[in-house]
């Protein structure tokens, strides 16, 4: 039995930030008319509420259920530039100057969230920590160092490599070829970040509304009539801001994300002795594989917190429990017999491109599809798209002109994408 006895099926992050104590939300009824609605009350819909609300529009943030119920209270809390694809991809499709142009996005937006939280005085256990990349392989970790050696100098950013010989300096286990160390990443308390936005957006004189879904977008000649659980109002503008659990109401947005379930565990409360030897730097730490894992020690240093991509069907905590608790094993057996307190899941969103995307379209301003990078992303492109609903040149970006590609139908079919877990779990054998 892995599981502790005051264990609790969900994330570890609502202990000091839990859902249903957050600052208070409206309880009132819904506006006849408002200058701005955001469907979705996650780190993109926060920030661009921060935005419109301060420059004097009227605002209203809608959430289908408790807010900040999705990603933005359930993922890992590491925070990183986190572009995906590699400066020689972008070259290759994009030319070198808009590779350039885009992977800036990326520094912009960690530097954002750095500038947010110490401008805004955001309690939320910030650390500029670093990031280790623990690589698995020889060849991977040649490789890597190749890549980061030849970005260019417009966007290079220190990095270092760590051989073999010197890993247990960065962390207590020997299943790692190597590493890459990224000192300019950090970590953060997922739930208190969410509950500090949120306390600012009120005070910017929004209003948040929590448990009213937004069922139907209707064009009117003065914007969108809006259909929801609780009533029908009008929006001068709409922004649509649910990422991974984007409804299939708002059809053309739905089909071009893929909701991909991103599963931790957090352990019970360890000795000191064991956890600045699990990780004698408090790094945040993920590393190589296709199917990779991420993990880091709680902000109090007391838990191990250890997540991972497991499944692409499966959508509880149980379900991925088991295998996180035994790749958690093969990186540190020393843990071997400790307890899980809790587990819980949530729905990070991919793309084709595996780009984030922004943009405009049927008259729905949007930000979404941040690939499991969100805490930087979501909040950059969320402040982004609040400068694009009023109108303001700072609004633009790099990625405005990229393409949304939608997802092939055959992505949306259960038994492909078990297919798919498997057969990635078995490349990684081969890369």
């Amino acid at each position: 039995m892995i599981y502790a006895n005051d264990y609790q099926d969900c994330p570890y992050w609502w202990e000091a930030a839990p859902r249903q104590q957050l600052p208070s939300v409206a309880e009132s009824d819904l506006p006849k008319m408002v200058d701005v609605l955001i469907i979705g009350s996650g780190y993109t819909g926060l920030n661009a509420a921060l935005q419109t609300a301060r420059a004097g529009r009227s605002t209203l943030v809608l959430e289908k259920d408790l807010v900040g119920h999705g990603c933005s209270s359930r993922n890992g809390g590491q925070a990183g530039t986190s572009f995906k694809p590699s400066i020689s991809k972008l070259e290759k499709k994009f030319g070198r100057d808009s590779a350039i142009r885009m992977l800036r996005e990326g520094h912009r937006a960690l530097q954002y969230l750095k500038d947010l939280i110490q401008s805004e005085n955001l309690d939320c256990d910030f650390e500029q920590s670093g990031r280790l990349i623990g690589i698995h392989r020889k060849r991977s970790y040649e490789r890597l160092a190749r890549e980061y050696q030849s970005i260019p100098n417009e966007v290079k950013h220190e990095f270092h490599m760590v051989p073999k010989t010197e890993i247990r300096q960065e962390i207590g286990s020997d299943f790692f070829f190597g590493g890459c160390v990224l000192p300019s990443h950090g970590s953060l308390h997922p739930g208190k970040y969410h509950s500090e936005l949120l306390t600012r957006v009120l005070q910017s004189g929004a209003t948040v509304i929590d448990r009213c879904n937004v069922t139907r977008l209707e064009k009117i000649s003065s914007g969108f009539s809006v259909h929801t659980t609780r009533g029908t109002f009008n929006a001068a503008n709409v922004v649509l801001a649910t990422n991974g659990y984007t409804q299939s109401q708002f059809h053309w947005h739905n089909k071009r994300i893929l909701p991909i379930g991103s599963f931790q565990i957090a352990t019970e409360v360890l000795p000191e002795s064991v956890t600045s030897q699990l990780n004698p730097r408090a790094r945040v730490i993920s590393d190589t594989q296709l199917v990779g894992n991420y993990f880091r020690l709680s902000p109090d240093r007391k838990r191990q917190i250890f997540g991972g991509r497991v499944t692409f069907t499966e959508a509880t905590s149980e379900s991925g429990t088991g295998v996180l608790y035994e790749q958690m094993m093969k990186i540190y057996p020393q843990l071997t017999g400790t307890k899980v307190s809790y587990a819980w899941v949530g729905f990070v969103a991919y793309t084709t491109d595996i780009s984030p995307h922004i943009g405009v379209h049927d008259g729905v301003h949007y930000a979404m599809g941040y690939c499991g990078s969100g805490i930087t992303l979501s909040s950059y492109f969320g402040m982004r798209i609040g400068q694009k609903v009023l109108g303001t040149k700072e609004g633009d970006t790099e990625l405005d002109r990229l393409e949304f590609r939608p997802w092939p139908s055959i992505f949306q079919r259960k038994p492909v994408m078990a297919a798919a877990t498997q057969l990635t779990r078995l490349a990684e054998n081969f890369i």
